[in-house]
C-alpha cells in the first residue's frame, strides 16, 4: 500500500477507535517499563503549567529516503505513524544534520557546531567525549524535569554517568553507539549496567513511557532510538504494521532477506513502536510539543534510490546530511517548510518553547516557522566531520559543507573543492568545478567567505 494510503487509513481508524483500541492497532508488544526511577507524581496535584512538555524523537541512520511522508525514496518502508506526525505537523524539507551520529547529537544538545565542542566524529569508548563544561539543553530549560532514553554515544571515556552529569535527571539505554544484538545487549540505568534481552526499540519506548508518566510537569523527554542502525535483522513479526500496510516489507520478506529488506523491516518496527509511544503520549499530555528527526542520512548499503550509496551516511552529500525533521503540537500550523534549518537550531527552539533564552552562537529558534512556514531565518547551513575528537581548528582531517538556498560547497582537506547547484541537480551528480559561470562564481565566493567567517576555511 502506498505511504499516502497508509496515512489515510490510519487517520480514519484513529478517528473512530478508542485510545485503547488505537494503541492495540498501532502499538507493539512492549514489556513492562524498567529502569527509570519514579519521581513524585505531581501532575494531578498542581495546575498544568503554561510551558509545554517537550519530546524529541531521534531515529538513527535515518534519511529522507526512509520515510513515506517525504516521498523521496522510490520504495520507502511503510511508516504510517511517522506519516501521521507529518500530516498533522510541520515538515522541514531542507533540514541538515552532520554526516555521522555523535556530532549531530552534540550539536543539538549544545546548539554549537562540532569545531566548537570538539565532537566531529564518532565518539569512541576510550576517547574524548562531550565536555561537561558544555551547557546542554536540559540544563537551560528552567524548572523542567528531564529524562534521556535509548542511545547516548557522547560519553567516550567519561563513564556511564555522563548523561546524568551532562544535565539529565535520569537515563536508561546504551552509553556507547549501537547494540551488538538488538535482543541481547547491556543496558545502563543511571550509571549502573546490566544485561537485557528486551528488543532495543521496544525497550526505548518502554522507558520513554515510564519517564513521561513519572516526571513532574513540565518535562523534557529525549528519546534516541537505535534503529535502523546496524546490525540489520528481521524484527519480531508482532511489530510488523500489517493492519495499516498489508504489503509492508516486513510482511513480504523472502526466506533469506537482503540488508535493505531487513533495514526497511527495522524501520517498520520502529514506526510501530513510535505509534505505541504516541498513543501513550496522547493519553498523558495531548498538548505536548513533539520533534521527530533523523541523526544523519541512511547507511550506504541500504539507502533507497535515487540516492546513491556513495552519497549516503558519512558523506557530506545530501544523502548524508539532509534528514527528516517534523514538528507537531498546539500552535504548529501543519504544512511544509522549505527554509534552511539545521540540528543546532533545536537548542534555541526548545529554549524558546520553555521560556528560556539561548545564547548558543550556532542556533536559531524554529518557533517562528510554526505559524509562518514561508519565513527564511538563515542564509546558509553548515555541516562537518573532522578528526581527532577533542581538538580545535585547524584539524588534520576536516570535511566541511555549506549551502545557501541554491548552491552548495564541499571542502575536504587534501581535495579539490566541489560545488553543486542543488536546484538543478538535487542528487549532486555534476560537480560544477572548475569553469564556473559569473553567477556561480559569486555564489562560490560567498559560501567560501562564510567558511572563513566561521573559522573553518
Amino acid at each position: 500500500m502506498p505511504a499516502t494510503a497508509c496515512r489515510a487509513a490510519l487517520l480514519l481508524i484513529l478517528a473512530i477507535l478508542s485510545p485503547s483500541a488505537a494503541a492495540q492497532f498501532i502499538g507493539g508488544v512492549g514489556g513492562s517499563p524498567q529502569g527509570l526511577r519514579s519521581k513524585p507524581a505531581l501532575r494531578d496535584a498542581v495546575a498544568k503549567p503554561e510551558r509545554p512538555n517537550l519530546v524529541l524523537l531521534i531515529a538513527d541512520d535515518f534519511g529522507v529516503d526512509m520515510i513515506g511522508a517525504y516521498a523521496e525514496g522510490t520504495n520507502p518502508p511503510c511508516t504510517p505513524n511517522m506519516d501521521l506526525l507529518a500530516a498533522g505537523g510541520l515538515l522541514f524539507r531542507n533540514a541538515w544534520s552532520n554526516p555521522v551520529c555523535s556530532p549531530t547529537r552534540a550539536a543539538l544538545l549544545t546548539g554549537r557546531h562540532g569545531f566548537r565542542t570538539g565532537i566531529g566524529g564518532v565518539v569512541m569508548p576510550t576517547g574524548p567525549g562531550l565536555a561537561l563544561t558544555e551547557l546542554t539543553l536540559p540544563e537551560i530549560l528552567p524548572g523542567y524535569a528531564s529524562a534521556a532514553v535509548g542511545k547516548w554515544h557522547l560519553a567516550g571515556a567519561l563513564g556511564n554517568d555522563h548523561p546524568n552529569d551532562g544535565g539529565f535527571d535520569s537515563f536508561a539505554g546504551t552509553i556507547a553507539g549501537g547494540v551488538p544484538n538488538y535482543s541481547q545487549w547491556v543496558k545502563v540505568v543511571d550509571g549502573q549496567s546490566s544485561p537485557t534481552t528486551t528488543y532495543a526499540t521496544t525497550d526505548t519506548v518502554n522507558e520513554a513511557i515510564a519517564a513521561m508518566q513519572s516526571m513532574p510537569e513540565p518535562w523534557f523527554l529525549y528519546v534516541a532510538f537505535h534503529a535502523p542502525h546496524t546490525p540489520w535483522h528481521v524484527p519480531s513479526s508482532t511489530l510488523c504494521p500489517t493492519a495499516a500496510c498489508p504489503t509492508a516489507t516486513c510482511a513480504t520478506l523472502p526466506p533469506i532477506p537482503n540488508n535493505r529488506q531487513m533495514a526497511k523491516s527495522m524501520v517498520e518496527a520502529l514506526d510501530t513502536e513510535i505509534g505505541r509511544l504516541l498513543v501513550a503520549l496522547q493519553a498523558e499530555d495531548p498538548q505536548a510539543k513533539i520533534v521527530f528527526m533523523g541523526d544523519n542520512g541512511t547507511a550506504a548499503g541500504v539507502s533507497q534510490p535515487p540516492f546513491s550509496p556513495a552519497h549516503a551516511k558519512g558523506s557530506l552529500f545530501e544523502g548524508g546530511v539532509n534528514v527528516p525533521l517534523i514538528v507537531t503540537g498546539p500552535g504548529v500550523v501543519p504544512g511544509e517548510c522549505q527554509a534552511l534549518v539545521t540540528t543546532t537550531d533545536l537548542f534555541a527552539t526548545f529554549a524558546d518553547l520553555a521560556g528560556a533564552r539561548s545564547t548558543a552562537e550556532d542556533s536559531v529558534s524554529l518557533v517562528p516557522y510554526f505559524s509562518n512556514a514561508a519565513l527564511s531565518l538563515r542564509d546558509t547551513v553548515y555541516a562537518e566531520t573532522f578528526a581527532p575528537n577533542g581538538g580545535s581548528p585547524p584539524f588534520p582531517s576536516h570535511s566541511r559543507a555549506i549551502r545557501d538556498a541554491r548552491y552548495k560547497l564541499i571542502r575536504i582537506t587534501g581535495q579539490a573543492d566541489a560545488f553543486f547547484d542543488l536546484l538543478a541537480d538535487p542528487f549532486e551528480t555534476a560537480d560544477l568545478m572548475p569553469g564556473l559561470s559569473v553567477t556561480e562564481q559569486a555564489a562560490y565566493d560567498a559560501l567560501a567567505a562564510e567558511l572563513v567567517e566561521l573559522g573553518v576555511d
